[in-house]
């Protein structure tokens, strides 16, 4: 059995991911301040909380056990092109150092993180500080920027860390390579969907040409046959790949950030439902959290802000098995 400490955990994607592929793991603790994202990563994998040990920034590692893996992703905001990209000088993207701490002290085997692609790429200098970092208290890197795509039908490229520990590496591991070619309208049921906005439905009509009142900018092909349709500051956008776009915390904001789905004629809103699955997560999950009283708002902002799972499933086949 392998023991799991779990740093910035979210909904836990990593312990889920773990669950799937039938890893016998232990979960030693997490540690997760957000009351939301508590509640529902103590519901999804049935957890206390008496394992949170909260606040990253105030952990003593002196009261948790030794553990053999420990996965974190610190808050992506400050590296991300959607927030200020202000890296290290917004104290968000020091968390990393928090958990570099916990690394150094309790010497796990096995490290995993996870962050926008941005990180290492136009924040390079502040990746690579993280990668010495983590050489210097003992451990071999490995990193490459994985786009979900190539697992199920999401645009979504990240960077991927994998640390190990340099006395028991055998500089074996790879990164998993994905060859999915599912489209979304395969994967989840595009007729699912909830009502439009009135803001949406007005640009929606002016596309098919029902609207003559409002003037806006299309980008891309209009149709309805399968297409992806997002609201813009000046219009529409219709994407027609055969996979989603990134999902994002933003959608449950207000004022129909949400993307709409438009399959043979039909056109709706995404749900959470749909964008659970999208990250490989199941409807179930999302129902368990509704039926528990949590938001739309919430559930689209939780699913915007986890880990792709089926590419986590990847890396812990080649990382453990």
């Amino acid at each position: 059995m392998i023991k799991v400490f779990s740093l910035f955990s979210g909904i836990g994607a990593y312990e889920r991911a773990l669950e799937n592929i039938g890893i016998d793991f232990e979960l030693v603790g997490y540690c997760e301040i957000e009351e939301k994202r508590n509640k529902a990563y103590q519901l999804l994998h049935n957890v206390n909380q008496n394992k949170n040990f909260g606040d990253v920034t105030t952990l003593d590692t002196s009261k948790i056990e030794d553990f053999d893996l420990l996965t974190y992703s610190p808050p992506c905001v400050s590296f991300s092109v959607a927030g200020k990209q202000e890296g290290m000088k917004d104290i968000r993207g020091t968390l990393f150092y928090n958990a570099l701490k916990v690394i150094k002290e309790k010497q796990p085997k096995y490290c995993i993180m996870e962050n926008v692609d941005n990180l290492a790429i136009k924040f390079r200098d502040d990746f690579n500080l993280m990668l010495d970092s983590l050489e210097s208290v003992g451990y071999n890197n490995y990193w490459k920027i994985i786009n979900a795509k190539d697992f199920l039908p999401q645009n979504r490229n990240r960077v991927y860390l994998v640390s190990i520990r340099k006395d028991i590496d055998d500089k074996t591991f790879e990164f998993p390579i994905g060859n999915d070619e599912r489209c979304w309208w395969e994967f989840i049921n595009p007729y699912e969907t909830r009502e439009l906005t009135g803001n949406q439905k007005r640009r929606v009509d002016f596309a098919k040409g029902l609207n003559t009142v409002d003037h806006i900018n299309i980008e891309g092909k209009v149709q309805f046959d399968r297409a992806i349709v997002t609201l813009r500051t000046s219009g529409l956008r219709f994407q027609n790949n055969r996979e989603h776009p990134t999902i994002t915390a933003a959608y449950g904001r207000g004022g129909g950030n949400f993307t709409m789905l438009a399959y043979k004629g039909h056109i709706g809103g995404i749900t959470p439902r749909q964008c659970f699955k999208l990250m490989g997560f199941e409807y179930e999950d999302a129902d368990l959290l509704k039926k528990n009283g949590f938001s739309v708002s919430s559930l689209y902002e939780m699913s915007g802000r986890t880990v792709v799972v089926p590419v986590l499933e990847g890396i812990f086949k080649n990382l453990l098995t």
